[in-house]
């Protein structure tokens, strides 16, 4: 990859300034992506970066031609029959074959029910809409071509904004179970899509022509809702006591709601509050304990490292240095890790995986590290993770949103 010039920098830094926006990104490097965009534009970009932008906006284009996910599109109702009511069906359960009608239905881990994610139900459909206006943010970035902001800004007016089509904001029906009338904790996890994706999609969309201050004011009025609902209702609460990747989960969806809506101190106390979970939920070695116990086992435990390394990237933006936090009895970040590149490395994993072991999970944990700190250890752990592995969107995602140096034309 050529290195970036003395004048290109200083195009970059001019750059970045123009596009400032007036809320922080969560998850997006916004220096990184600024990088990506001048090598692209000056054709410095390797050829994977160049092949993920390409399927980036292949991408976009199709996004184009669908019609806007809503949640009144279900067929299932919540109790409260209103269909604004997000509702879904915990993936891991079905229908128990003791009983003439299925009822309860009985949980299988790690076996997906193909009948909880069709669109009789609304997770589809979240997962289309989120991903959908991150894929059409980022292609309007790397482009300017306003086509793209205005299909993903009538996905955002439809899901969140407009009276006739928005999800209320709460997840009080979601991961439901057929046969249990108990609301579940577990179901905020479907949540974090929105986060990861939506508000810095909003970021990026924020100087489209299409964008205007009353999408804003409705916008962060959803965001600041929904995070009130996380923090003070009697699910959410249940929520926050999660010691698994739910409550993860939990705490990023916390944390980067609160620095989006700018609550400094809401951030502080729940990274923290992330950073005292890790004493009880490593064991000496760095093993997660609770995800150990799952039938994927290393997919949960990369699930809940990456909930965690999101949370870290929050705490930065605040002051602190979670990457570098130890307990008394020195359980870490970097415990957790080592404990899943051994692997990568060589050593035998002797817990339940249901599948092979896809070690481009740790793609996108990895990749914070190797820029954060420019190691060439966690460089090369890339390339050899890389080499061995083809799972495309963890791929694209690792070309086009970083910019280390690890392949050369």
């Amino acid at each position: 990859m050529k290195k970036i010039t003395i004048s290109v920098m200083f195009s970059l830094m001019c750059f970045v300034n123009v596009k400032a926006v007036s809320n922080p990104f969560i998850h997006l490097d916004s220096l990184s992506l600024a990088k990506t965009k001048i090598m692209i534009e000056n054709g410095t970009a390797s050829k994977e970066t160049l092949a993920a932008y390409k399927k980036l906006l292949k991408d976009a284009d199709n996004l184009l031609k669908i019609s806007n996910p809503t949640v009144v599109d279900k067929t299932i109702l919540p109790p409260t029959q209103n269909k604004h009511d997000y509702l879904s069906i915990s993936r891991y359960w079905w229908p128990n074959t003791e009983t003439k009608d299925g009822l309860p239905w009985v949980r299988h881990d790690g076996k997906t029910n193909p009948d909880t994610q069709t669109d009789a139900v609304d997770r589809p459909r979240l997962s289309l809409m989120a991903k959908g206006v991150w894929n059409l943010s980022l292609a309007y970035y790397f482009t300017n071509n306003e086509k793209y902001a205005e299909k993903a800004i009538s996905m955002i007016d439809t899901w969140f904004l407009n009276e006739a089509t928005r999800m209320n904001p709460h997840l009080e029906y979601a991961q439901s179970v057929p046969g249990n009338n108990n609301k579940r904790p577990s179901g905020i996890l479907d949540g974090r899509v929105i986060v990861m994706y939506v508000p810095d999609a909003i970021n990026l969309l924020s100087i489209s022509k299409y964008w205007n201050k009353n999408y804003q004011t409705k916008a962060k009025k959803w965001f600041t809702d929904y995070l009130n609902w996380l923090t003070t209702s009697d699910l959410g609460i249940k929520g926050s006591k999660q010691e698994n990747n739910h409550g993860s989960w939990y705490k990023f969806q916390v944390a980067g709601l609160a620095l989006y809506v700018g609550d400094t101190a809401l951030v502080k106390s729940t990274v923290k509050l992330a950073e005292i979970s890790l004493n009880e939920m490593l064991n000496d070695e760095g093993g997660q304990i609770h995800e150990l116990a799952r039938s994927r086992s290393f997919f949960y435990s990369c699930f809940n490292l990456q909930a965690l390394t999101n949370i870290a990237i929050l705490g930065e933006k605040v002051g602190i240095d979670m990457w570098q936090y130890k307990s008394d009895t020195n359980k870490s970040l970097f415990l957790a890790l080592n404990y899943l590149v051994s692997v990568v490395n060589g050593k035998q994993w002797d817990y339940s995986i249901l599948k092979d072991i896809d070690f481009s999970e740790l793609i996108p944990i990895i990749s914070e590290l190797a820029k954060k700190y420019n190691s060439e250890e966690y460089k090369n752990l890339l390339l050899k993770i890389i080499d061995s592995n083809t799972e495309s969107n963890k791929m694209e995602a690792f070309w086009l949103l970083n910019t280390i140096d690890i392949k050369s034309n």
